[in-house]
């Protein structure tokens, strides 16, 4: 056999595209929409219900989350660990998450045991009791666990930069130990009540999806007795924002590394300048050879990590800078910080660096593409955050045809200094 040349480096090939499959809609006889990608040759299968439950959606931030936590803990039929024994006897793996959007309850199990699984969930849906004793340990816990966070610079920048960010907005909403105290479990019942409906979910089901498959979804959900299907968007107008101070400072006397915090709010994917701020702010923090990387953590030593990106909501988004440093060298790195967003607004970006991160950007999305459980993620953004089905076509094309002074004009337009806010927790 013909050993390959070491010496010599692998052909690259440009990335021309991606080839994105729309899942099928499968309808259930009462009405259920399930949204299907029957791809992959390993017999396994994720089942994914997405409800209207992030931490958005109600006035105290914690409810949602507290309520998502604790739907696994028991329903009117099982304990939370009969629950666990009857999802780990057969291999498979319950995953609960939420956003400050959306909350989901993720199955990941064998085709094999996909009628004895399916069930459990239906159940944790339709019948999760939120029981009091369990309630009872998880408030402690989660009490106990802030006031240890509370000594974490991370922790205090991250949650005050959210607040300061998105003030008088959901996206925004403040809590402390107070908030804890406050949260009565009553207020999940309710939330669960609400928000937790299966005629309220959107369904995806991916992997070895085969008809099989779909005739036990039949016999286990298309038999529930539900009203109309109506999975529902807030689609919500921006919450208008007043001006406010730009620099912020919080002392934390014992800190030995200062949390730093740059950033602005921006907008959601559907925002026209949404494609190119990914590319400029992967060029300024977004990967390891990045500027923010290559000055902070390589040239000057001030720091373990930086990074710098875009983050967007259903109907809103920022743009961050984050990285703890030494107390002793914070403002270095703040002047330096400010020195590359300069350099972005100024200068014109060379060639070959805007290539690299064209090649990394197309390359991160193509492997975003590889396999039906990330195929299916890709749809399930289009579906939630309202873009086109073109989606992802436009987003290479904006990538491929970005030049240096697009991305100038980005910067002017986004980064000036005067618009961010800045907060540092720590030692100044």
């Amino acid at each position: 056999m013909m050993q390959p040349d070491r010496t010599m480096a692998p052909i690259a090939v440009a990335i021309e595209g991606v080839q994105y499959s729309a899942p099928e809609k499968v309808t259930l006889s009462n009405g259920l929409p399930i949204w299907v990608l029957n791809m992959g040759s390993q017999e396994v299968i994720r089942a994914e219900f997405v409800f209207y439950a992030g931490s958005a959606q109600h006035g105290n931030p914690l409810v949602p989350s507290f309520t998502s936590a604790m739907m696994q803990e028991g329903t009117s039929k099982h304990s939370a660990a009969e629950i666990a024994d009857a999802i780990d006897n057969y291999g498979a793996f319950l995953e609960l998450d939420h956003d400050k959007d959306f909350a989901s309850i993720t199955l990941y199990t064998l085709k094999r045991y996909f009628d004895e699984t399916l069930p459990v969930i239906l159940e944790i849906i339709q019948e999760a009791n939120l029981p009091e004793n369990e309630w009872r340990i998880m408030i402690s816990n989660r009490i106990q666990k802030y006031r240890i966070n509370l000594g974490k610079v991370s922790f205090v920048a991250g949650k005050a930069f959210q607040e300061l960010v998105f003030k008088g907005s959901p996206y925004g909403a403040s809590f402390d130990e107070q908030t804890y105290q406050n949260v009565q479990l009553n207020e999940l019942v309710e939330f669960r009540k609400v928000h937790y409906q299966l005629n309220k979910s959107f369904i995806m089901f991916s992997g070895f999806v085969d008809q099989s498959v779909l005739v036990s979804t039949e016999h286990i959900l298309g038999k529930v007795q539900i009203s109309e299907p109506s999975f529902f968007s807030s689609n919500s107008e921006l919450t208008p924002i007043a001006s406010q101070e730009r620099v912020h400072f919080i002392e934390k006397d014992d800190a030995i590394q200062s949390a730093i915090r740059i950033g602005r709010r921006m907008f959601d994917r559907r925002h026209p300048d949404y494609f190119g701020m990914k590319i400029l702010t992967t060029i300024l923090g977004g990967y390891f050879g990045s500027r923010l990387m290559s000055n902070i953590r390589e040239d000057k030593g001030y720091t373990y990590g930086i990074g710098a990106g875009v983050v967007a909501y259903e109907n809103d988004g920022w743009f961050y800078i984050s990285t703890e440093v030494g107390t002793d060298v914070t403002v270095d790195a703040l002047k330096e910080i400010y020195f590359e967003l300069e350099v972005l607004r100024n200068e014109l970006i060379p060639d070959e660096e805007l290539d690299l991160v064209k090649n990394y950007l197309l390359g991160t999305l193509l492997k975003s593409f590889d396999g039906p459980f990330e195929r299916i993620e890709r749809f399930k953004a289009l579906y939630l955050y309202h873009l086109e089905d073109n989606y992802y076509d436009r987003y290479t094309e904006a990538i491929r045809s970005a030049t240096a002074s697009d991305l100038r004009e980005l910067a002017n337009k986004w980064l000036k200094e005067e618009d961010l806010i800045e907060l540092v927790v720590g030692k100044k």
